[in-house]
């Protein structure tokens, strides 16, 4: 079987969450099937932060960066479409010497590309949907190229043999947005890899809790790109209720660009509790986790919520909105908090709770670790993908006799 996987992230390029499932999905799929000669999978991407152009990243796993044009700006669903362009003008050439079976392309992106090769070629295409335009804008396209952004996601998933999604509420949005309908819906979740989240060493975590709460202090995390829909603001004005109860209290705030929210910091009167870091690096956010009391997502919209994933598996208290994906990975009072979404008070109830009784919370974290350990490996998450392209190819034989 030859795949080939189509994604506008791929290391270095890590722009979100695209990115850093691909990365880790494909050497998980690579390891799997090392055993497997007959299996071969081409990643295709662009080069726009650099890598080399070729890659052999295992005997059955190849990496292709092409140069694309920069995006624009001001009209990004147009130079994307130009990209797009690029990649399938390579892939054709790719195929010349080897056809593929299957084409696997993740998100609106690429969807361009991925469906003018299926027409070409005449096989199968699989569609990953991360997120959806309209989920990110609470159900509304906003502008012309929210429209536009909508509707190729509406394509994409047209034209797919298959729709893979992270979550059931995501099944269920491409379901009500779209009409895609749940037989042609497979819901595989995101991985984790629990082994960096807790390689922080313990003099780093003494000297994180002595610079950030030297007299004691409680401390929340946030992390996360600061757009409206990661919620952010609704934390910060969860702050002045929270002091109320625990004014030893500070939050850290981690995410490039977080220097923007000083203004509501400063009108909220805020500022001796909050920290805003401004971009850390992975292995600084790990070792945030090992030091802090719990991880705070007050998201609006939600496709999965991998970075409370990544604080349960480092071993951090939880507190999430219950919306998206989040409320599938925390349950609430059994491995973290839900909270109700878009409600400041809400948080600061679930802070409540969580300080109010030491020993759940160290249960709650417990359990919350070993689910992160046991359902999201990325070796079944890879089996369950590769299982879904040979269903894929096989009924595609099917159809041809």
């Amino acid at each position: 079987m030859r795949v080939l996987m189509i994604t506008w992230e791929f290391p270095p390029n890590m722009v979100g969450g695209i990115g850093k499932h691909v990365a880790e999905l494909v050497p998980a799929l690579s390891q799997n099937l090392l055993d497997n000669p007959a299996f071969h999978l081409d990643v295709l991407t662009n080069r726009s932060a650099g890598g080399a152009r070729l890659e052999q990243a295992t005997p059955n796993v190849t990496i292709h960066r092409v140069d694309t044009p920069p995006l624009a700006p001001n009209d990004l669903f147009n130079s994307v479409v130009d990209g797009n362009r690029r990649l399938e003008t390579y892939a054709l050439r790719l195929a010349a010497s080897a056809p593929y079976d299957l084409i696997h392309v993740h998100d609106w992106l690429v969807a361009s590309a991925g469906i003018a090769l299926k027409h070409f070629w005449k096989v199968p295409l699989v569609v990953t949907i991360h997120a959806t335009e309209r989920g990110r804008h609470q159900s509304h396209v906003p502008n012309q190229t929210s429209v536009l952004i909508n509707q190729t996601e509406w394509e994409v998933c047209f034209e797919a043999w298959r729709v893979i999604v992270c979550s059931g509420f995501m099944a269920g949005e491409l379901g009500g947005y779209f009409g895609v309908p749940l037989d042609k819906t497979s819901v595989i979740a995101n991985g984790i890899d629990p082994a960096p989240l807790r390689g922080c060493a313990p003099d780093v975590v003494a000297r994180l809790r002595l610079r950030y709460a030297p007299n004691g202090e409680r401390l929340l995390f946030f992390v996360g790109r600061i757009t409206p829909e990661k919620g952010l603001s609704l934390l910060l004005r969860a702050m002045p209720h929270i002091l109320r109860h625990f004014p030893d209290v500070r939050l850290l705030v981690a995410g490039k660009n977080s220097e923007q929210m000083q203004s509501l910091v400063d009108e909220l009167g805020i500022s001796q509790a909050v920290e805003l870091l401004g971009f850390v690096t992975d292995e600084a956010r790990n070792c945030l986790y090992n030091t802090v009391d719990a991880a705070v997502f007050p998201s609006l919209y939600e496709p999965f919520g991998i970075v409370a994933l990544e604080a349960m598996a480092a071993g951090c208290n939880v507190i999430v909105s219950d919306v998206g994906g989040l409320s599938e990975v925390v349950h609430h009072m059994h491995n973290g908090l839900t909270v109700i979404a878009n409600n400041p008070q809400s948080i600061a109830w679930g802070v409540d709770v969580l300080f109010e009784d030491e020993e759940r919370a160290a249960q709650w974290r417990a359990t919350a670790r070993e689910n992160a350990e046991t359902l999201y490996r990325w070796s079944d998450i890879a089996a369950r993908t590769y299982e879904l392209y040979k269903s894929v190819v096989e009924e595609r034989r099917q159809v041809e006799w």
